[in-house]
């Protein structure tokens, strides 16, 4: 099927308003890919209890999915999903997930993506929202970077493997965004200066948000009209910050 119309076509970043499996078979290639996707944790239904009171955002859920699969459902579609992602990425793939406990049991990224990777970076939130789960309360997630770099600013290699960045506070009508400074070493780090940079999982647009501050072009698709929103509306107020938004 041909590409649809883009939602937002400017200054070299793009926004396509649907199914990333409908649009990612019909992109051309491109040098970078980095995303967020769903962590399979969040229902339609309203946050409650802890949940409620450590993170109000996630009072608006998810509006056109459950997004509490089974485990091997979700792991299909993310192996689905990110396998297009590499067949058109030329260099390095950054996904951004996290441990899950499912029956008391870790399930951990590299249980759901089983490629090869070149780089692994842990975020450490500082933070947990897990206070009373009988565990240490879990208070990072993880970067990894799957494939081989077509190209390699060594410009931030001293930064090291654990960074330590906040979590998003100042997104509205989003239930989970992703802070900007996570993004923007991998981009300037993996892609080059006329290169493009893929989010499949645009939400809230941070992926693009940190493109457009350092000079790169993106494509982002987005199944959530309002996230398309929200990521136009972020990309016209863009200024650069390094160290997170």
């Amino acid at each position: 099927m041909p590409l649809p119309k883009p939602y937002y076509d400017r200054d070299g970043i793009t926004i396509y308003h649907g199914d990333c499996k409908d649009i990612l078979p019909e992109l051309p290639k491109v040098d970078t890919v980095f995303s967020s996707p769903p962590y399979n944790q969040i229902s339609k239904r309203s946050a409650s209890g802890m949940m409620k009171e450590a993170n109000h955002k996630q009072l608006n859920g998810y509006i056109s999915h459950e997004d509490n699969m089974s485990e091997d459902d979700y792991g299909v579609w993310m192996r689905e999903i990110f396998g297009m992602c590499r067949s058109i990425c030329k260099g390095i793939m950054w996904i951004n997930h996290k441990t899950r406990y499912r029956n008391k049991v870790g399930i951990h990224p590299l249980q759901i993506f089983p490629w090869p990777f070149y780089s692994e970076i842990i975020w450490d939130r500082g933070v947990s929202i897990t206070l009373n789960a009988k565990k240490y309360a879990p208070s990072h997630e993880y970067i990894y970077g799957f494939g081989t770099p077509h190209y390699w600013d060594r410009k931030h290699d001293t930064m090291m493997s654990v960074w330590r960045i906040n979590p998003e506070k100042n997104i509205k009508r989003h239930p989970c965004p992703f802070p900007v400074g996570i993004v923007l070493p991998c981009i300037e780090s993996s892609c080059p200066h006329n290169g493009t940079i893929l989010d499949p999982f645009m939400g809230s647009g941070t992926t693009l948000v940190a493109a457009k501050q350092l000079k790169r072009k993106a494509i982002g698709i987005e199944i959530e009209e309002k996230y398309c929103e929200i990521a136009v509306n972020r990309l016209a107020q863009s200024v650069f910050q390094f160290g997170g938004e």
